[in-house]
């Protein structure tokens, strides 16, 4: 009887090793090529826990490299199974990760190194719907629309003129860009430097919002914090500003003339334009300054 026991465990701690050998040598995956995309495409990624970084260049086709690796200390008896579908459709370009899951016995720690790295036209627009990634975007001029459940994003230098961002828990840092932003964060900050936008809705549960952008005349601006301190930096233009507020403070510089405070509003204008600004948070501070 205590043989067999030993034979048994003898065979499993075998077919563990077998299997992990094999969990190792096919651990990797690695995409390295060229795709075709409309000058006004859009292109789409669907991907996991990756660190992804898009590029807008003077190319015509889109570069993609993906590298994937996962690496298995210990025993595994089954491993997920790891593909990418690449589609090109009516001028867009589709990248979607697919990953199987199989059954698996586990004693140890997986390392997965995962990297998405995308050149492509800057005149495209991009849609993103990711999970636990992280997204660095330079000079893309189309539309940019993300949505992401845990991560961070940057954008640097995009001169679009739409910007659409749903975080569940992850911080947004904005430099530059036009037009309309829209951003919903449960859980993080959101920094945006340098705009020259016309409307703007941001909604932010817990985290801190600051804004510098200039003001449109008629333009619209719109932002909201449950538990937020929120900064906004006028570089250019003027209007109203009203302030609705629960458990806040309200601090502006020199510029700003105040018309009306009570303990949960405030007006103030701003000389130089008639932008509409409304600002509503419960607690914390509210600050308005001029660049």
């Amino acid at each position: 009887m205590e043989k067999s026991i030993i034979y048994a465990v003898t065979g499993l701690l075998c077919l563990f090793l077998a299997n992990d050998a094999i969990a190792q040598k096919e651990g990797e995956f690695h995409l390295d090529k060229n795709y075709e995309i409309s000058a006004i495409g859009t292109f789409h990624l669907n991907s996991e826990d990756a660190e992804v970084r898009i590029t807008g260049s003077s190319r015509s086709d889109v570069h993609v490299k993906i590298d994937r690796i996962q690496t298995i200390k210990g025993f595994t008896s089954a491993r997920s199974e790891f593909d990418v579908r690449v589609e090109s459709r009516g001028g867009d370009l589709y990248i979607t990760e697919r990953e199987r899951s199989g059954v698996r016995v586990q004693v140890g720690t997986i390392r997965t190194d995962y990297t998405i790295d995308i050149e492509l036209p800057a005149s495209v627009s991009i849609r993103i719907v990711g999970e636990d990634d992280d997204y660095v975007v330079r000079n893309v001029n189309g539309r940019i629309s993300m949505e992401v459940e845990d991560g961070d994003i940057e954008i640097i230098d995009c001169k679009g003129d739409y910007f659409q961002f749903e975080l569940e828990d992850g911080d947004l840092k904005l430099d530059a860009g036009s037009g309309k932003l829209m951003a919903n964060i449960e859980d993080g900050d959101i920094e945006v430097r340098r705009g020259t936008f016309e409307n703007v809705d941001i909604e932010v549960e817990d985290g801190d919002v600051i804004l510098e952008t200039s003001l449109s005349d008629g333009g619209t601006y719109d932002l909201r914090g449950e538990d937020a301190t929120i900064e906004f930096i006028v570089t250019n233009g003027g209007g109203e500003f009203l302030i609705m507020k629960v458990d806040a403070s309200v601090r502006s510089s020199s510029e700003y003339e105040t018309i009306q405070e009570t303990d949960h509003r405030a007006k103030l204008k701003l000389n130089g334009g008639s932008a509409n600004v409304e600002i509503r948070t419960d607690d914390r501070r509210v600050r308005l300054s001029k660049n």
